[in-house]
């Protein structure tokens, strides 16, 4: 198999260039905080948590007096095995960004506000939200938030207001893929055996850009044992460079791809028979439905070669089990095309027949610790909410299978705009940036009587709000016991702060605690981080001294491969899922179109696909100065498009295109590649920063909401983010 129409040695040069750049400019003086300090002998290690993205990766910082000096990664951690990328070093700056808020802040104005007491904001919150909830009743109140690290806190605030109403990002980023290995596999996040693989199939995932470090590690470990990597998307990512073979697919199409590499490992009995027997449900109806799917007909709706998707099969199954295709984050199998839920599917049933679950090189369901809880006799537990939730989800008869707690975020705004919702507290979520649609976000959210933002910057969200209630920066605070280094062994992390709190900022736990007290819910705040702390070490035999001590604590029990096990309601993978065959769902993968194409006969129509950076995290870290220089010295705003689309237009290499839609219209400059499927163009994600109080990004590139319109799946409510059709045409000199 080889690569259509791109050289890789044209690719690492073309890198090589810009990396040489960075390391010879010495743009920006990294020391540069410590000019005006007088060096410290006085060095202090603390472990810590890094905040830089969902990864949680565990640090040591280490301070010289009372400033943050630098960071390294702690070795056993299961995440990041001891390494920290650029967004883990360059946010450490952040704790020193001149666009922090320093203090309580309530909005007098349009973006005008003025700094209030913690006692005044907590007082003035507390009623309106009262008043709010007697009028409305609790399910007018929503909380939405990034669904890790102090999440736990915030439903218990949200349950004792009695609002079921908790949101987060999921929507418009993971949905489908956790809906869709949980139905097919009982497990919504496996993992990969990837150290010990020996064919990996990467479709639309780039582990390169959405990094994982750990994956990485072990990336570079089967390679070097001889794996074969191959990445099918329509862009050559990164993990495309560092991949074998790589295949350029019509964007949206990699479902058919999916069921043609089912049809050709059933049909010429390439599949694992044993295990199919012995470990799968439904295996007959599936092979049934798959002999449509023809290697032909998916030639014609992928592009992709007939001979191809045949050798592709051939090759997952020589490696099986030591193969697998990789269960994805975003890219393809997140919250992308209407497909997406059924591409999922698809691709948990293909690993099936691999046989690869629970196997040596395969797929597992990770380790997972069970925290302990408050005891209820001293700390009241909270009322328990059916739900279902304002937006549907939860509800049989809308969005039965998407959960209570995940919720659908960009519904938020119809369902201000419908009254349904009065209040709401963003907490670690900047909506009004990612979500699609931002003229009619805004609209939605200024509907609200009341929005609180916890934040520690004036982002496009908080700038809206009515009052700001500035959490610690991560650095400075401490955080409730976190597992999220289960990888392939049971470990506890925590985060605790490493200096103290430069201005009158307060951890999340306290502001709960507080604006509890104001709000008639004290009752269940009347315990300390500290006493929640220990009760969830409790069970683990581990004083939380040591864990503050160490960081993170390998509790053993390592994963090992066995006879697999399906938290299925049958207990095994299903190809025929009994959950969605019960609420009369579709139960087996099957084709289903995109829901937009680009006009075939326009020369100006294209796809609009999007993707990560990575040294960026979405709107978390594109205020960073040190990592705008990156993108600065790199070119890295640029949107991509094919040379051959491109000179049908009469653009060329780095001029100025307006890209336009009925949701919105931009400019960016052009980057011609080979690297890019003819029908799309991409635009790298993070960027088009439009709150003003966000200096160092404000006005800097595009974000691909400001193109994508209101969409909810039909099956779970996500937002379909890469359903954009656009008008691409050079911008007159």
């Amino acid at each position: 198999m080889k690569k259509r129409g791109i050289s890789r040695r044209k690719f690492l040069i073309g890198s090589a260039v810009g990396g040489a750049s960075l390391a010879a400019s010495s743009y920006l003086n990294f020391d540069a905080w410590a000019a005006n300090e007088k060096a410290s002998e006085n060095v202090k290690v603390t472990p810590t948590l890094c905040d830089g993205c969902g990864n949680w990766c565990a640090i040591k910082v280490y301070t010289r007096g009372d400033r943050v000096w630098k960071a390294e990664g702690i070795p056993i951690a299961g995440n990041n095995l001891g390494r920290v990328c650029a967004k883990g070093h360059a946010l450490l700056h952040e704790v020193y960004n001149k666009d922090r808020v320093k203090s309580p802040l309530k909005r007098v104005g349009p973006n005008k506000f003025e700094p209030i007491s913690w006692e005044q904001a907590y007082k003035e919150i507390g009623a309106k939200l009262q008043s709010i909830k007697e009028t409305n009743g609790p399910e007018s109140l929503f909380l939405l938030q990034y669904p890790e690290g102090n999440a736990d806190l915030c439903q218990r605030f949200m349950n004792a207001l009695g609002s079921p109403n908790v949101f987060s990002h999921a929507s418009t980023c993971f949905l489908p893929r956790n809906i869709g290995w949980w139905v097919t596999t009982g497990s919504a996040k496996p993992e990969h055996d990837l150290a010990h693989s020996r064919f990996v199939v990467f479709l639309g995932r780039n582990i390169g850009a959405g990094l994982r470090l750990r994956q990485l590690c072990d990336l570079s470990k089967a390679k070097d044992r001889g794996a074969h990597f191959v990445t099918i998307d329509p862009r050559f990512s990164e993990v495309a460079a560092f991949s074998h073979d790589w295949v350029r697919i019509k964007p949206g199409t990699d479902l058919a791809l999916m069921l043609a590499l089912a049809n050709v490992l059933i049909q010429e009995n390439l599949y694992q028979k044993d295990y199919v027997n012995q470990y799968t449900e439904g295996f007959t109806e599936w092979a049934e439905q798959t002999k449509q799917y023809t290697t032909e007909w998916a030639e014609q709706k992928t592009g992709v070669p007939k001979e191809i998707i045949r050798k592709l099969a051939h090759n997952l199954a020589e490696a099986a089990p030591r193969a697998f295709i990789h269960r994805g984050y975003h890219g393809a199998l997140g919250t992308q095309y209407k497909n997406s839920f059924q591409l999922v599917r698809a691709v948990a049933c293909v690993n099936g027949l691999l046989g690869n679950f629970n196997q040596r090189g395969g797929m597992y369901d990770p380790p997972k610790v069970k925290l302990g809880k408050l005891d209820p006799q001293k700390f009241p537990k909270t009322p328990e909410l059916e739900g279902p939730m304002v937006d549907g989800s939860g509800d049989p008869d809308r969005y039965p299978i998407t959960p209570m707690g995940l919720g659908i975020t960009h519904a938020i705004p119809e369902l201000a705009i419908v009254g349904k919702l009065k209040a709401g507290f963003v907490y670690h979520n900047n909506p009004l940036r990612t979500c699609p649609n931002p003229a009619r976000v805004i609209e939605g959210y200024k509907k609200l009587d009341l929005l609180v933002s916890f934040d520690y910057v004036l982002s496009e969200t908080a700038s809206l709000s009515h009052y700001i209630l500035p959490e610690s920066y991560y650095l400075e605070r401490d955080d409730v016991v976190h597992t999220n280094h289960c990888y392939d062994s049971h470990q506890v992390a925590i985060r605790q702060a490493v200096i103290k709190p430069l201005y009158d900022t307060k951890p999340m736990v306290v502001i709960l605690t507080e604006l509890a007290k104001h709000v008639g819910i004290g009752n269940y705040f009347n315990f300390t981080l500290e006493e929640y702390n220990r009760a969830a070490l409790a069970p683990l035999g581990v004083t939380l001294e040591r864990l503050k001590k160490e960081g993170v604590i390998d509790l053993g029990g390592k994963w090992e491969p066995g006879p697999p096990h399906f938290k299925t309601p049958s207990g095994k993978l299903e190809f025929v899922s009994s959950t969605l065959k019960d609420l009369n769902l579709p139960a087996m993968p099957e084709w289903e179109e995109p829901l937009v194409e680009p006009d075939q006969k326009n020369p100006h129509s294209f796809r609009l696909i999007h993707g990560k950076q990575a040294h960026h995290t979405h709107a978390r870290t594109i205020n960073q100065e040190y990592l705008k220089e990156i993108t600065l010295l790199n070119d890295m705003t640029r949107v991509w498009i094919h040379p051959d689309r491109a000179k049908q237009l009469g653009i060329k290499d780095g001029d100025c295109m307006t890209i336009s839609n009925e949701v919105g219209k931009g400019r960016a400059r052009a980057m011609l590649t080979e690297g890019i499927h003819r029908d799309c163009v991409f635009l790298p994600s993070g960027y088009g920063v439009y709150s003003r109080n966000l200096k160092t990004a404000f006005g800097f590139g595009l974000s691909y909401n400001d193109f994508l319109p209101t969409y909810f799946d039909p099956m779970l409510g996500h937002c379909m983010s890469n359903e954009i059709v656009v008008r691409i045409e050079k911008t007159p000199a």
